[in-house]
């Protein structure tokens, strides 16, 4: 971070240790120097992608409720204009 606003980022790095604690930050820390992206962004991202749940998806598709019964539109009903107080209603 020795770069052009390197010194604020690093304060923002502190300040992360505060929210979201130390061992946090150092974690993430880590796989950030070891790919050699210092940037605040990197690690928040890293941060981040520790704290928040991990969403998997489904992995059985027949578990959804499977419908009986088929759909059925019935799209003439458009085509029947209604009164003036019904479409005011």
């Amino acid at each position: 971070m020795a770069g052009k606003g390197g010194d604020r980022e690093f304060v923002d790095l502190l300040l992360l240790a505060q929210d979201h604690g130390i061992e946090v930050v150092e974690t993430a820390c880590d796989p950030a120097v070891e790919q050699d992206t210092l940037r605040l962004a990197a690690i928040l991202n890293l941060i981040s992608q520790s704290v928040e749940p991990v969403i998997t998806p489904f992995s059985d598709a027949h578990s959804y409720p499977q419908l009986t019964l088929r759909p059925e539109a019935d799209c003439k009903r458009y085509e029947t204009p209604c009164s003036a107080e019904e479409a005011a209603a």
